[in-house]
């Protein structure tokens, strides 16, 4: 029989504000060893974009999760091949297939240029660091439900799938550090630290490595695995030359619009998309958008105590506005929900520009007034 399911989030508070407490102690903890050992993996612009980013990811979660578990849920309702039971030992089997399919969707987004648009900004930042994990774009996810599509038909429920996510995407976030170091044995079995540096690496050498998400076995089987053995440049191979919110988010798709300007026929436009970012077409290289600088030459900004306080205020703000709104997202008020996530993508973009040096008064003022207008309706109205 079918089962009803609801498109409504449900509410998991404690779950919900013990990852937050994981997360925030862990990436507290690597600070802290970092100023110890006396190494600058920090910088101000990049840890911002990193985390507005991972907002932005977040935000975009609230509302794309509970529509993914319907879809998967639709998928084993009504196509599945076997029916694979919610136990213990088939749920390791699962975070395995998971982990399998992980490997080709995370390779085909380095390698097929439509989907690399959605990955890119992972890569971008020059520092490497726990941040780095957050530094993700909402439009993956739409290439992730093409590949895991395939799971609920085999038989897995919608909750035993999103729950390999979960295993993977923690399993994932605790990689991104530069002081863990190798791991021995274990380093021949699974991604480890060192592993997923190399796979950060701009080096021409580990360029297109390490693809696996908890096993480096299917990098070992398919030609990609490297070791780390020199020392990784972070970042991608030619900068861009902003930090700000938008421009991250949509300069490759932008790119890829500019170069496919320049074929003259539909084929030629189709390879722009599909083939990898290294593709060269038969007449020559094509021309890229001016704000690509070579790797090395961005000019960070510096920023007074003011500039530094307010950004670091309004980044501050947003996270709680993101918490109170995931926590207890079906007691909003009517409009409330849409006004909270104006307000949070109306600060993201906000502090993008200030990272830019570019005003953001009237944006600011306009956000607010919406905001206190509102809070007045509801509590004087």
């Amino acid at each position: 029989m079918n089962e009803e399911v609801s498109l409504m989030p449900k509410n998991d508070n404690a779950g919900l504000f013990i990852a937050i407490a994981v997360v925030m102690f862990v990436l507290g903890a690597e600070y802290m060893a970092a100023r110890r050992k006396g190494k600058k993996i920090f910088r101000f612009e990049n840890t911002i974009a990193n985390i507005s980013m991972g907002i932005f990811d977040r935000i975009a979660g609230v509302f794309m999760v509970p529509i993914i578990f319907f879809y998967f849920h639709f998928l084993h309702q009504n196509f599945a091949i076997f029916n694979i039971p919610e136990t213990t030992a088939w749920f390791l089997v699962a975070v395995l297939c998971s982990d399998f399919t992980w490997y080709f969707y995370h390779r085909s987004g380095h390698r097929i240029n439509l989907f690399w648009g959605a990955h890119i900004i992972h890569h971008q930042s020059e520092d490497y660091n726990y941040t780095v994990a957050f530094n993700l774009t909402p439009f993956q996810v739409f290439v992730r439900v093409l590949f895991w599509s395939a799971m609920p038909i085999l038989g897995f429920s919608a909750k035993t799938v999103l729950g390999t996510h979960l295993v993977i995407g923690l399993y994932q976030f605790l990689l991104h550090s530069p002081l863990i170091p190798k791991l021995g044995i274990i380093e021949e079995f699974m991604v480890t630290p060192s592993h997923h540096r190399v796979h950060h690496g701009s080096n021409e050498k580990y360029l297109d490595k390490n693809f696996g998400g908890v096993f480096i076995v299917w990098d070992r089987l398919f030609g990609t695995f490297e070791r780390e053995d020199e020392e990784v440049s972070y970042g991608i191979t030619k900068d861009i030359n902003s930090r700000g919110f938008l421009t991250g988010v949509f300069h490759y798709y932008g790119n890829l619009l500019h170069m496919m300007r320049q074929m003259p026929t539909f084929s030629g436009k189709m390879n722009v998309l599909f083939k990898g970012p290294d593709w060269v077409p038969t007449t020559g290289a094509l021309q890229h958008l001016s704000l690509y600088v070579d790797k090395g030459t961005y000019q960070y900004k510096k920023y007074t105590l003011a500039q530094k306080t307010y950004i670091i205020s309004s980044l501050v703000l947003t996270i709680l506005v993101l918490g109170f709104m995931s926590a207890y997202i079906t007691y909003f008020p009517p409009f409330g929900l849409e006004l909270a996530t104006m307000f949070i993508l109306t600060t993201l973009v906000s502090l993008g520009r200030m990272m830019e040096k570019e005003p953001v008064l009237w944006l600011e003022l306009i956000k607010y007034g919406v905001v206190f207008g509102y809070l007045a309706y509801q509590f004087l109205g």
